[in-house]
């Protein structure tokens, strides 16, 4: 096990992503008043070997990327991880007011909202590869893989499918607050309305094929990138390990405040849980 620090004390929006080559973890944290910053640790005992600190950062999936898009200037630019300046600058419309950004893994694409049409552009050149109608959203996310684009509407958790010019593939019903994540495969989970539960979806059959029963206000979650197990936090602190037929594995409780961020790594060797004191707890799930 091995535990992070951030920087702060006050975290109020996180991602947290393994990179995909070597041991390094990547971060992205800010609240609603500040900056976001993004950095990249090798290991726990240096200070991060790379830090960008800008407006609403959106860090892709596999780690290797960063989005931001800059209303002034009427585009959104996209830097690798390690690098000192974009390596792509797509054009956007400067009069768009949803600021949330998606970078797919490799960079092979980015997707925002333009009113109520989610768009998805090719990088390096721009072209739209993708334009559906599909309501208000924020938190665009691409799944490990890239195969899956989700966001969180209006009591609806969207997955737009790559293979099929990014159409909705589904819609699920969630609560006016919601957590979500999307597995590589036809599986995502969702926490219910009361928060204290997660249903387990089948994005084939579209229905639940699972519970995940908590018993507390669920505040982080994922799923592994094959879909097979799912890690859970709660606001008093317990992190969960389950499978994705809804059975508990193990428990962890290493006193993280208020857990906000959890991922796998793309192997499912390893995960990471953070919460919003600024600690990251990584640990090697066969350990």
């Amino acid at each position: 096990m091995l535990n992070f620090e951030l920087p702060t004390d006050r975290v109020e929006y996180l991602q947290l992503a393994f990179l995909a080559d070597g041991p390094g973890l990547v971060a992205s944290w800010g609240t609603q008043t500040t900056p976001f910053t993004v950095a990249v640790w090798d290991d726990p005992g240096t200070p991060p070997g790379w830090q960008l600190t800008d407006r609403t950062l959106n860090l892709s999936p596999d780690g290797e990327w960063v989005s931001v898009f800059y209303q002034g200037a009427g585009e959104v630019r996209i830097t690798r991880v390690g690098a000192q300046g974009p390596a792509f600058v797509v054009d956007r419309d400067g009069r768009a007011e949803n600021v949330w950004t998606a970078v797919a893994p490799g960079g092979v694409a980015v997707a925002w909202k333009d009113d109520a049409v989610t768009l998805v552009r090719a990088l390096p050149g721009g072209a739209t590869i993708g334009r559906v109608k599909s309501g208000w959203g924020y938190d665009l996310r691409f799944s490990p893989g890239g195969r899956w684009l989700t966001e969180l509407g209006q009591r609806a958790f969207r997955i737009f499918d790559r293979t099929n010019g990014y159409r909705v593939l589904a819609r699920i019903p969630t609560p006016r607050h919601t957590l979500a994540d999307v597995a590589d495969g036809p599986t995502a989970v969702v926490t219910a309305p009361d928060r204290n539960t997660v249903a387990v979806w089948d994005l084939t059959s579209k229905s639940a094929t699972a519970t995940l029963h908590l018993g507390e206000w669920v505040s982080a979650l994922a799923i592994s990138a094959d879909g097979q197990r799912v890690l859970t936090g709660t606001a008093d602190g317990e992190v969960t390990l389950w499978d994705a037929a809804g059975n508990r594995l193990q428990r962890y409780d290493w006193g993280v405040k208020v857990p906000i961020a959890a991922a796998f790594a793309r192997d499912g060797m390893r995960a990471v849980v953070g919460g919003t004191g600024g600690q990251i707890v990584v640990w090697d799930l066969d350990d």
